[in-house]
């Protein structure tokens, strides 16, 4: 696997990336980040109802569970509707190892 700098920048910072930039880094295509979206799975940054697909734009931070999310959907197999839930869960794992590491680095 070949990691570019540009690819360790949007993963360590917080950059909004546009739908098509969103597909081609995430691994998903358009059709499971538009279901990841209709189910709330995702949140769009400043999304309206009037906005469209070209003008929509996401928050890098997505990235690292989206990208686990893909190899998860490969390695088993998932149907396409299991995964708002499934990124759902990998985001609060996400969150959760954040917590434990900044208590632990707060003990010592």
């Amino acid at each position: 696997m070949t990691t570019h700098a540009d690819e360790l920048i949007l993963l360590s910072e917080s950059v909004e990336l546009s739908f098509d930039t969103f597909v081609e880094l995430s691994g998903l295509t358009p059709a499971e980040l538009q279901l990841l979206i209709d189910c709330g799975a995702i949140i769009p940054c400043q999304m309206t109802e009037i906005s469209s697909l070209e003008t929509i734009k996401f928050n890098s931070h997505y990235l690292i569970s989206i990208r686990k999310l893909v190899r998860l959907k490969q390695d088993f197999e998932l149907e396409t509707n299991s995964l708002g839930l499934m990124l759902v869960f990998l985001e609060r794992v996400r969150t959760l190892e954040l917590q434990l590491h900044q208590l632990t680095n707060q003990n010592k």
